[in-house]
């Protein structure tokens, strides 16, 4: 596939409609937790879709209502209370336009590829904490290419940008609008921390701690694989959930598959300890619960483990357990000693346990899961213009897991991204839907 860059702008919200966000906003400790880089979206739309002009315009507009999007990330002025500047000379967005010779069926069925890299602006040293590419298909498709530093938003908040952005386009009315307010996270009197946040969220990991390596892998890039695998609706239900003893959700179920699969692909002995480093959302564990419209970071991990032998001896079902157990720990009052520690460390420059990490995560996995986001409800105008496919990019990363939405096909199920080494993924493609 080749592609033609057309313009490369920077783009700044609409100024026609101020709004009342301060002129800063500082990071929250659920933010501070986030990865310190951007990630990447890849959304694909069938034609017709409203044209460009119309796009650009909308995005405009919508992100009067998103500033934090149009910000700069400012971690120098007081590197243990970074903000987000919301006015200052270096906002704005980065907007590409691009057009392929290529048709959006050529691309089917999306399975992931590097070659997909080029439709999303570099990741390598952003200036923009936003980055947009919008490109056109000969047959009028459009691909939409997002990068966003991960510490301005997680992906429910970014959900919520695409369909307010979709909505702008179509309507030029945003049904939900965004909520910024950090005073949700205020800390208990006194403070306590009733967990211990070391080596679970930052840094350093205390030498007893089994879940981290004492040192980061790295390996080139070049060696690990990502694959997209599909499981139907009627898999799941009928040979994964319906024999356990006890109710597990798709997700649970689906993931303790994997895990299980994954760890012989691998050829993990027995006694190896395994991790899954499972994505939290916060906004429906804390008590009260926090509005879907809250933009930022509210997502925490937890940390099923297990013996390879315990995981592949016990069954799906104990993987099952395992993994709802360690979910079920993350609650109201996790969220708030989390809040609480960074009250007790308010001047430390905190530094989340993913950076000791290398881009091998090799006896573990990190799990994370597009589902109920409502990806596939953004809509891009036009007559059409409906979610033909959505998924990350190419991740350089082994041990990663994404559950994404399937938009087409008629089997409500669900497509699971993986990344392992090439020797790895062989194996996995042979034995990823076998039940022994």
């Amino acid at each position: 596939m080749e592609l033609q860059i057309q313009s490369s702008t920077t783009l700044n919200h609409d100024h026609d409609h101020p709004n009342s966000t301060p002129s800063k906003l500082p990071l929250s400790i659920f933010d501070l937790f986030a990865l310190n880089f951007h990630t990447a979206y890849l959304l694909f739309f069938n034609p017709p879709t409203s044209p460009n002009t119309n796009i650009i315009q909308a995005l405009s507009k919508t992100l009067t209502h998103f500033p934090t999007l149009s910000g700069h990330l400012d971690t120098t002025t007081n590197p243990s209370h970074p903000c987000i500047l919301l006015s200052s000379d270096t906002s704005g967005v980065l907007l590409i336009q691009a057009s392929t010779t290529s048709k959006l069926e050529d691309l089917s069925p999306f399975d992931p590829s590097p070659e997909f890299n080029i439709l999303h602006p570099c990741l390598q040293n952003p200036h923009h904490l936003l980055q947009v590419q919008l490109t056109r298909f000969s047959c009028g498709g459009l691909a939409l290419g997002v990068t966003v530093h991960h510490r301005v938003a997680d992906g429910h908040s970014m959900s919520s940008f695409f369909t307010a952005w979709g909505d702008m386009l179509r309507s030029h009315f945003i049904k939900h609008l965004p909520l910024f307010d950090r005073s949700l996270f205020i800390p208990r009197r006194p403070p306590r921390c009733e967990y211990d946040h070391r080596g679970f969220e930052f840094l350093p990991v205390p030498p007893d701690h089994t879940g981290f390596p004492e040192s980061p892998i790295n390996v080139e890039q070049k060696k690990i694989t990502n694959i997209k695998l599909h499981y139907s609706s009627e898999f799941i239900t009928t040979k994964l959930k319906a024999p356990m003893r006890e109710k597990h959700t798709s997700f649970e179920a689906l993931l303790a598959h994997l895990w299980r699969k994954i760890s012989v692909a691998r050829r993990l002995e027995t006694n190896q300890k395994t991790q899954v480093s499972i994505s939290v959302n916060g906004r429906r564990r804390l008590r009260p619960p926090v509005t879907d419209e809250f933009f930022g970071n509210l997502v925490l991990a937890a940390y099923p483990s297990a013996t390879v032998g315990e995981i592949l001896e016990g069954g799906v079902e104990v993987a099952a357990r395992l993994i709802r157990n360690a979910v079920k720990k993350i609650g109201d009052d996790y969220f708030r000693s989390v809040i609480d520690f960074r009250a007790l460390h308010e001047e430390e420059e905190l530094v989340p346990v993913f950076e000791a990490l290398g881009n091998v995560l090799s006896p573990n996995l990190e799990a994370d899961s597009w589902l109920g986001l409502g990806f596939e409800r953004v809509n891009m105008g036009g007559a059409g213009g409906g979610l033909r496919a959505c998924m990350p990019a190419w991740i350089p990363a082994e041990g990663i897991i994404i559950f994404v939405p399937t938009v087409s096909g008629d089997d409500g199920g669900v497509d699971v991204v993986v990344t392992l080494f090439e020797e790895h993924v062989r194996v996995l493609k042979e034995i990823s839907h076998s039940l022994d």
